[in-house]
């Protein structure tokens, strides 16, 4: 996990729930994966934050970065998995 939506003070039905990931990377076999849910509007890909977020993410994924990317979802949002119905 590498960024959490923080739900608490989030409006709308939709995130009337526990905070979850938002942000993550994985090995996947002899593969990794990166995923971000940011960019959505167009102020969010000129926001230097978010480049070096997904420059930072694909050169992990290329295998060009050596960084940690064992399982922490259980330790970072531990109730990602509880919706309310």
């Amino acid at each position: 996990m590498i960024l959490v939506q923080e739900t608490a003070l989030m409006k709308g039905d939709c995130y009337r729930r526990p905070d979850y990931p938002n942000t993550w990377a994985r090995r996947h076999g002899q593969g990794r994966v990166f995923y971000t849910a940011l960019g959505h509007r167009e102020d969010v890909w000129t926001n230097p934050f978010f480049q070096a977020l997904v420059l930072g993410g694909v050169a992990w994924a290329l295998g060009n970065v050596r960084a940690e990317a064992g399982p922490n979802i259980d330790r970072v949002t531990p109730r990602a998995n509880q919706l309310k119905s």
